[in-house]
């Protein structure tokens, strides 16, 4: 029988949230922005702000520090199938709206002689690179739940084929299986969760484990990226992290080249609740991940280092162009570290619990907690000077939504 009201409104809801959380990476760089977090915003502060639910708004893999380990290298490489997902999702619409439109009744050329709903499992394979690549738990949620949706969407069309072409389509579906060959799916589901009645109850048992599955896998993958960041300790205070790694001695001295400026010093020294500090090239695309993109450059360095404004003005302007922009300048630092100009950013940070007291080393990337950009320092490695101090807002491009901390 056909969903319920109550059925279809609970399918188009989650849709629509899914949607909604899925696109932010798209979204939050185009001309769209300001409108599209006036409503996401509270949703995600909302999250953040209790402690039962903050964690859902973090990230369990690397987003802007960039990790040498075998593992997250080979994770990372999967986010290309964002892309090689969509691509795929589109291209098994041609012949489902060819058959459609030369009333060809059941359509069982291209993708559908192998799979009965290929467009699903495209958007499910383009659904997982979204999520490794914008990989929030609550995205996490959210995709799982997405998988099942995509179930019980299929089971529907199937019931509404039925009756349009009962015949044909029964034949069809005795021949093809429905999400992958072999159905591997449907055998782990029916040895695990078959002897639970009704069905129902089976589907929702089973999405209850896969879910709790999911999250403890990518809380796992969060301690290990953790543990594999290139984190330097600088003193018994401060923790100095570099997002492309380099070696310890190196980073130490580059610190203490910055610590001889008195007004980096004296800040410091008055600021006691600064603990970490990232260090990224002066022309690093997620400099606003961390702070105020509007403070990213002081007018030394502008006037000093002209270049540094070059790839800001060939940018794309918004939209899906500057997403595949930033999208291929991610995978193509995935192996490297280059710069543009020889320019070492200090962004040094307070991260505090809920009482806004300094958490210590050991837990600066703990869920849950509170960071608050404080200095942005540039330092001329060349020349072996600081050319440049500024105070920051105290937030980062987008505000207080919870962005990546590593």
């Amino acid at each position: 029988m056909p969903p319920s009201p109550s059925q279809r409104l609970l399918l188009l809801g989650t849709i629509l949230a899914y949607g909604l959380i899925g696109i932010e990476i798209i979204i939050m760089i185009s001309p769209f922005a300001l409108y599209f977090y006036s409503v996401y915003a509270p949703f995600l502060q909302g999250l953040s702000a209790s402690p039962l639910t903050c964690w859902t708004t973090e990230f369990f893999l690397p987003h802007m520090v960039f990790l040498q380990d075998p593992l997250i290298l080979a994770i990372s490489y999967l986010q290309v199938l964002l892309v090689v997902g969509l691509v795929l999702f589109f291209t098994a619409a041609i012949p489902l709206y060819w058959g459609r439109f030369t009333g060809r009744g059941v359509v069982t050329f291209s993708f559908y002689s192998k799979i009965r709903h290929p467009q699903y499992l495209f958007l499910a394979i383009s659904g997982f690179g979204l999520l490794l690549y914008w990989p929030r738990f609550i995205i996490l949620i959210l995709y799982v739940t997405m998988l099942y949706v995509y179930y019980l969407l299929a089971r529907n069309e199937e019931w509404r084929m039925e009756h349009e072409a009962p015949v044909a389509y029964a034949r069809y579906m005795e021949r093809i299986p429905m999400f992958l060959p072999g159905e591997p799916g449907g055998k782990i589901f029916a040895a695990l969760f078959g002897w639970l009645r009704p069905k129902w109850f089976a589907i929702a048992v089973s999405y209850l484990l896969v879910m709790i599955l999911a999250l403890l896998l990518a809380m796992g993958l969060r301690s290990y990226t953790v543990s594999r960041l290139p984190a330097v300790q600088a003193d018994d205070r401060l923790t100095l992290v570099p997002v492309f790694q380099r070696p310890p001695a190196e980073v130490r001295e580059l610190y203490r080249q910055v610590l001889a400026t008195e007004e980096v010093r004296a800040f410091l020294a008055a600021h006691r609740t600064i603990n970490l500090a990232y260090i990224m090239p002066g022309d690093f695309f997620l400099t606003a991940l961390v702070t105020d993109e509007s403070r990213r450059f002081s007018d030394e360095v502008i006037e000093r280092f002209p270049e540094v404004l070059e790839w800001h003005e060939h940018k794309f302007k918004g939209g899906l162009g500057k997403f595949f922009r930033i999208f291929s300048n991610f995978i193509g630092t995935l192996g490297g570290s280059e710069t543009d100009y020889d320019v070492d950013r200090f962004i040094f940070v307070s991260v505090t619990d809920r009482d806004g007291r300094a958490v210590p080393p050991s837990e600066l990337f703990a869920l849950g907690l509170k960071r608050t950009p404080a200095l942005l320092v540039d330092y001329d490695h060349a020349g072996e000077r600081v050319v440049s101090v500024v105070q920051t807002t105290g937030e980062h491009k987008w505000g207080t939504i919870p962005m990546p901390t590593f």
